[in-house]
């Protein structure tokens, strides 16, 4: 099995790059060439001051937002770390580094606020949004 490295500095609101797997044991039909598999590599946020937050309902306390990740084409469920930012009170929350209802395409995060303020109110005031890194299989073509 042979590897090609890529090096990656990410910026900008999403950011991709693959890393090509060539393995010669998976071949791609009879006499045709091996299949190739890129594993891609893709990070964004939510928007800095302008990501939106809504209040959980249920059995859920605190806010939620989405991370839309469809500029990625992965093509299967990625690995995602996220992270909450803003002008403060970050500390003050917790939960924002759960991926819920993980797709190819997205994922929801959400947060809750400790003491008595009301976490749709703070994260808005506070300029809260995620940062997000996403590795997964993606199409070699896009």
């Amino acid at each position: 099995m042979r590897f090609v490295f890529c090096f990656v500095v990410l910026f900008g609101l999403v950011s991709c790059e693959l890393l090509r797997l060539l393995d010669g044991h998976n071949s791609g039909g009879e006499g045709g060439p091996p299949s190739k598999r890129c594993i891609r590599t893709c990070s964004g946020n939510t928007g800095s001051g302008t990501t939106t937050w809504t209040a959980s309902t249920g059995s859920h306390i605190g806010a939620y937002t989405d991370i839309d990740m469809t500029g990625c084409s992965f093509i299967k469920v990625p690995n995602v770390v996220s992270n909450l930012n803003g002008k403060s009170y970050m500390w003050y929350s917790q939960g924002h580094t759960a991926c819920y209802s993980l797709t190819t395409t997205s994922c929801r995060v959400f947060t809750y606020a400790h003491r008595d303020y009301e976490t749709v109110e703070l994260a808005e005031k506070q300029g809260w949004y995620i940062s997000w890194i996403a590795v997964g299989e993606a199409d070699c073509q896009n």
